[in-house]
């Protein structure tokens, strides 16, 4: 197996589960390690090619040939051809110690971590704008599973808001699926979300089990901000207060809430349905 390593300064290789590098990686587990540090880790073949299309600057690569999957290997091969500066061959038991998954494909880079909470101010606002907003989500799973799905609706962009997980816990990259990478995701404080929402007069949608409308008779059609609270607590008074349109989802089991990535999908794609039964009309009158 040979790679192009023309633009790979340095090349070393890890052993042991023990090594103390290793060890320095299994660190940026925690979110005060990541934030001090700048970068973050991204496991996985599916993933890294994802974060290769969006062109990072990769600052260590960690490849495990014993465990490469076809597609890890195709994947291996753009990493070393890319702006790689570091390349880490790994072994099998040091690679296992490092991954998070039951079935590791030997394939893992560290990525700088970026500044996302900068540029909500000067999001452009069009007609067909859907915007989901996350307030206070704390459980990384589903705030990577609400990327993947506002990536495979087309959604403008994803604003966090409030305390919760940060972008970079792996658990979101892993849920995202790479999304991560090619959707629009910015920070914002829950005041300047609305101050935004408010200004560039998006029709704010709030999802709450006690809305009075049922969340397929809103009006999705024009531009739209979807606002979805924390896993326990909800939305609170303010965003409420500040939705002028406020829906549930109806329930006809004994169920009496969804999953917040669930209910977030049910939504989103409602908007989609919408946009394209509009978008054939105006194609195809009657």
């Amino acid at each position: 197996m040979s790679y192009n390593s023309s633009v790979v300064v340095l090349q070393r290789h890890i052993d042991s589960p023990k090594n103390p590098h290793l060890k320095a990686l299994l660190r940026l587990r925690e979110r005060r390690v990541r934030e001090r540090e700048g970068r973050f880790l991204v496991e996985g073949a599916r993933e890294v090619g994802r974060a290769l299309s969006a062109s990072p600057r990769i600052l260590e690569a960690l490849l495990c040939p014993e465990r490469f999957t076809p597609e890890a290997k195709k994947i291996a091969a753009a990493v070393t051809a890319a702006n790689c500066r570091v390349l880490y061959w790994v072994s099998k038991e040091a690679f296992d110690r490092l991954s998070l998954r039951q079935r590791p494909d030997g394939i893992a880079v560290v990525l700088p971590t970026w500044a996302w909470s900068r540029k909500l101010g000067n999001l452009e606002t069009r007609d067909d704008t859907l915007l989901l907003i996350l307030h206070g989500l704390e459980k990384p799973g589903n705030i990577g599973a609400l990327l993947r799905t506002a990536d495979a609706v087309g959604a403008s962009a994803v604003v966090l808001t409030g305390g919760g997980t940060d972008l970079f816990n792996p658990n979101v990259v892993r849920a995202s699926t790479g999304s991560l990478f090619t959707t629009k995701t910015l920070h914002a404080t829950p005041d300047e979300a609305r101050a935004y929402v408010e200004r560039t007069g998006l029709g704010l949608i709030a999802a709450t089990p006690e809305g009075p409308m049922s969340h397929w008779d809103a009006d999705y059609g024009g531009p739209t901000a979807i606002v979805l609270g924390s896993e326990d607590e909800g939305l609170d008074s303010q965003w409420l207060d500040a939705a002028p349109i406020r829906v549930h989802i109806p329930m006809l089991g004994t169920a009496d809430s969804l999953n917040v990535a669930t209910a977030g999908a049910v939504l989103l794609y409602e908007a989609i349905r919408q946009r394209t039964k509009i978008a054939r009309h105006a194609f195809h009158p009657r």
